[in-house]
């Protein structure tokens, strides 16, 4: 999978971690777009709202485990319901700061999610992908 021409979103509550990604994406060229949600919910909203239109679809998704009102978790469950056009088309990536081996199996094994990585995201990782 090839990211050139393509969107990524970043699903994370923490502003500093959203905008190190999302520097580290636009510098070196990983991606033409970068959408930014600090809430899943909004980002859900985005995705139903594009369903239709996979031009704006993210190809990948870097998702937060922790994060209020909505966590990672959460978001995966919403995300399931969306159209199969929308579930096959955008592969999600968990990233977390954490350290805990129940949550890192969970992410794993979670239907749904294709990759996990720890907090800081490299370009290392990201090229990695493709």
């Amino acid at each position: 999978m090839s990211l050139k021409n393509n969107i990524i979103m970043i699903i994370d509550d923490n502003e500093f971690d959203m905008y190190i990604t999302s520097r580290l994406i636009l510098s070196n060229h990983l991606a033409d777009d970068v959408l930014e949600f600090d809430s899943g919910q909004l980002a859900i909203n985005y995705l139903e709202l594009n369903k239709d239109n996979v031009s704006q679809l993210p190809r990948l998704i870097f998702l937060d485990i922790y994060m209020p009102l909505m966590n990672g978790f959460q978001f995966i469950e919403q995300f399931k319901r969306l159209p199969a056009i929308v579930k096959e088309y955008c592969k999600i990536c968990i990233v977390s700061s954490t350290v805990d081996d129940q949550y890192i199996y969970k992410a794993k094994i979670e239907e749904g999610i294709n990759l996990f990585t720890s907090k800081p995201i490299t370009v290392d990782y990201i090229k990695s992908i493709f």
